[in-house]
């Protein structure tokens, strides 16, 4: 049987988590603790819906807007804007980006869980719709260690691209980042790690708002719960659904 204490254990140790390198070794193990992770939910926890086919991440080869892991909760969409969620490693220990997924859809916001890897396929898609006039603004994209790191990337991506992103969230990135300019506004909630590089950075053309929030002094905050704290959730969606608009009837 996997010993998830020590796993937990073993990725909670800065060193480890500013070097992405050390972390290979746990490949394997990590794939398989998603594999039970997702059995053991699909079995017991998860009741999805019957009626919706499950979607996967596509290629800008298609017009609509791609979906991955379907956030488990009824919703309607009546706000405008597409927010992107982006989990970290594995898709094991982000599970507070598919929290704050379904707040957001509760409140009428369309709000989408992905892997981080996902975020280029994700970013390639709205370039495409965007020449067809078919994105919904604002943009919003976060996300959770790994996911964090690809939040600001893929905003980056789309602003040296000429699409605007109006607000990116990192929930204590892994790396150093940089945004550049269409990006409006930017958070990172960061624990700083020994080397200080999980800061973001501005890049030439960047005319928004940046703000590293060092949390190293918040009781109970660690790496493995930043995304889940309920303040730092609630203070997000409300600046989200403050940058949508209610949606017109068509």
């Amino acid at each position: 049987m996997l010993d998830l204490t020590i796993l937990t254990h073993v990725l909670m140790n800065r060193k480890m988590l500013k070097d992405n390198r050390l972390l290979l070794p746990l490949a394997p193990l990590l794939f398989v603790v998603a594999a039970c992770s997702s059995s053991a939910s699909s079995s017991s926890d998860a009741k999805p819906n019957e009626n919706v086919a499950p979607k996967k991440v596509v290629t800008a080869s298609l017009a609509q807007r791609p979906s991955e892991i379907n956030v488990q909760v009824k919703g309607k969409i009546t706000r405008t804007g597409e927010v992107y969620l982006l989990r970290g490693l594995a898709n094991v220990f982000s599970r507070g980006m598919d929290t704050l997924g379904a707040k957001m859809v509760r409140r009428g916001l369309d709000a989408r869980v992905y892997n981080h890897a996902a975020w280029r396929d994700l970013a390639d898609n709205i370039l495409l719709r965007a020449k067809k006039k078919k994105v919904s603004y604002p943009i919003v994209v976060m996300g959770h260690s790994l996911g964090a790191n690809a939040s600001v990337m893929m905003a980056k991506y789309l602003g040296d691209r000429g699409v605007r992103v109006d607000y990116v969230v990192a929930f204590d990135p892994t790396i150093s980042t940089a945004v550049g300019k269409n990006v409006r506004r930017v958070i990172n909630f960061y624990i700083p790690n020994d080397s200080r590089s999980n800061t973001i950075k501005r890049e030439a053309g960047f005319k928004g708002t940046l703000k590293n929030i060092n949390v190293s002094n918040r009781s109970g905050v660690s790496h493995m719960n930043i995304e889940k704290n309920p303040k730092f959730q609630r203070d997000v969606l409300e600046r989200t659904y403050s940058l949508t608009k209610k949606r017109r009837r068509t």
